[in-house]
């Protein structure tokens, strides 16, 4: 049996030979080598002429050479694709297809012999896989860029944005009213009297926007060669500003070059002795939603709980002595919803806070470029062959005077429940 045949019984065309990897090649040629030497063994049972015999022996020798030759071509080419691989000069190199060929047309010069008059041989070792090819990098890639975690963002979604036009100044100035002089007079009046007289003043009050951005420098050669990291580089900087955006909506302080957050413009709420038995967070926030729309309910009507993750879970994992769990019936099922506010998780709120207010006060006013990114060269980069991604976007938030009152920061969740249940 020739090995063209062998393929053939096999059920492999010639072009299908030649796409094997040289792990397979050198199976398929194992397991020939293996077949033609069992027939032979067979055939070497009815040898009777030792002149014959001694001939065979001096031919199987040759053969038993070309075949440890041949075996040492497939390591030698396992080797070998490694470089091709590498150099991409495959022309070079005689492929493991053309070495079997070479080596097998050999062989079945021999075998064309009478192998009957043969009495018994030895073969070469297999060609494993394990030994004959070694350093090799050819492998499955997985080519997916897994996004770095981060905390979900959520401040920015609660509020209206606006945008500043170009040739404003960077600034946003607003009339607002003077609480401090404002007062309503109105009254019952008896017939002759003089009527009460109110006073309403406004105040004229500005807004400078705020910078956030983040630079990295990288080569020529990465944002060319690498186009996909230099992609996700990009989404890295986008990522980390608006990470310092939601914070800053949250804690920022207002000086310098800090926004003024949330925490910094809402009045913090002050418990009082209540009475409420074993007062949980279900008690404390349609207390606190009273604060705020108590005396004030035609204009605010609060509509959002933050705080973070582990606070949520005290009130929502909390269960009665019977082990059943405790939820109010102006809860929701899955504990989302509290007596009609939503909660909204953030886990950059501290422990033992929370905010509650209405989330139509309050307004994001952003540069009408809004977030963009450049590229540029710094200091020597230039003669380095190196630039720098910039990411940038300007912005203000503004909660105004009159509209504090929307919001409350519970500034200790665990000692206001004592103060409910007293």
């Amino acid at each position: 049996m020739k090995f063209k045949e062998f393929l053939t019984e096999k059920n492999i065309s010639e072009d299908a030979f030649s796409e094997m990897t040289p792990k397979e090649m050198a199976e398929l040629h194992n397991e020939y080598a293996d077949k033609r030497y069992s027939e032979l063994e067979e055939k070497l049972k009815t040898a009777d002429k030792s002149e014959e015999l001694e001939a065979l022996k001096a031919e199987l020798a040759k053969s038993q050479k070309e075949v440890g030759e041949l075996n040492e071509k497939v390591i030698e080419n396992g080797l070998e694709m490694n470089k091709i691989k590498e150099s991409g000069d495959a022309a070079k190199v005689e492929t493991l297809e053309q070495a079997l060929k070479s080596h097998f047309e050999k062989i079945e010069d021999v075998m064309k012999s009478d192998w009957n008059k043969v009495t018994n041989f030895t073969v070469k070792a297999n060609v494993l896989a394990s030994t004959a090819i070694t350093d090799s990098t050819i492998a499955m890639r997985d080519t997916t860029l897994s996004p770095l975690a981060y905390r979900n963002l959520t401040m920015y979604n609660l509020f209206r944005k606006v945008q500043v036009g170009a040739d404003n100044g960077g600034i946003v100035r607003y009339i607002d009213w003077d609480t401090a002089t404002t007062a309503r007079a109105a009254a019952m009046v008896a017939e002759g009297a003089a009527f009460p007289e109110s006073t309403a003043a406004w105040q004229e009050y500005s807004i400078a926007l705020k910078k956030v951005g983040d630079t990295i420098p990288l080569s020529e050669e990465m944002a060319f060669d690498h186009a996909r990291f230099a992609g996700e580089l990009e989404n890295f900087l986008r990522v980390n500003v608006e990470l310092v955006i939601d914070d800053e909506l949250l804690n920022g302080t207002g000086l310098t070059t800090h926004l003024t957050g949330l925490d910094t413009y809402a009045p913090t709420f002050t418990a009082v002795a209540s009475g409420i038995t074993d007062a949980s967070f279900y008690d404390l926030v349609p207390v606190v939603a009273a604060d705020i729309t108590f005396g004030k309910g035609s204009k605010f009507q609060p509509n959002v709980i933050i705080l973070n993750l582990k606070e949520a879970n005290k009130f929502k994992l909390k269960k009665d002595a019977n082990n059943n769990y405790i939820m109010p019936p102006f809860a929701s099922a899955s504990g989302a919803m509290i007596d009609g506010l939503s909660v909204v998780i953030n886990n950059n709120v501290d422990d033992d806070v929370a905010y509650i207010g209405d989330s139509r006060y309050g307004t994001i006013y952003e540069a009408a470029e809004g977030y963009s990114i450049t590229v540029g060269e710094v200091d020597d980069q230039f003669t380095k062959d190196l630039k720098t991604l910039k990411a940038r976007k300007r912005m203000a938030f503004l909660i105004k005077e009159s509209e504090k009152a929307a919001w409350r920061k519970i500034d200790g969740i665990a000692a206001d429940l004592v103060t409910l249940a007293s």
